[in-house]
């Protein structure tokens, strides 16, 4: 039901601000961002629903979701590393497509990963 309601509102959101997301444009240029890119360190994994990659930004409660579901605006250095035995930990500076919602998780892409290392779950 969650993720129902947040793709709901990530389409409210592209309907409001005029523009669809396209993978193809990529993240920082992308024509749905709604507000400025923001760099923060964080943990991707993946999860079961949509969308399944999803950040948590370390010392916080939130989580992001990556978009769109299925074709995911990544960079290369991270693509294929997510996978549901192992997480990636970066610096990753993330753009929005949605704005921030207390309770909510924010649709966003990622524009560029440092400082990369991999987790594999026990």
């Amino acid at each position: 039901m969650k993720a129902l309601l947040g793709f709901a509102t990530l389409l409210l959101a592209n309907s409001a601000s005029g523009a669809a997301i396209d993978a193809a444009a990529g993240c920082k240029n992308n024509p749905a961002v709604v507000a400025a890119c923001f760099t923060i360190r964080g943990r991707i994994s993946a999860y079961n629903g949509t969308p399944s990659l999803r950040i948590w930004p370390v010392g916080t409660k939130r989580l992001l979701g990556v978009v769109p579901a299925e074709n995911e605006i990544v960079p290369s250095n991270i693509r294929g590393k997510v996978t549901f035995g192992q997480s990636v930990f970066a610096n990753l500076e993330v753009c929005p497509f949605e704005p921030a919602r207390p309770g909510s998780m924010q649709a966003v892409c990622v524009e560029s990963a440092t400082d990369i290392s991999i987790r594999r779950y026990q």
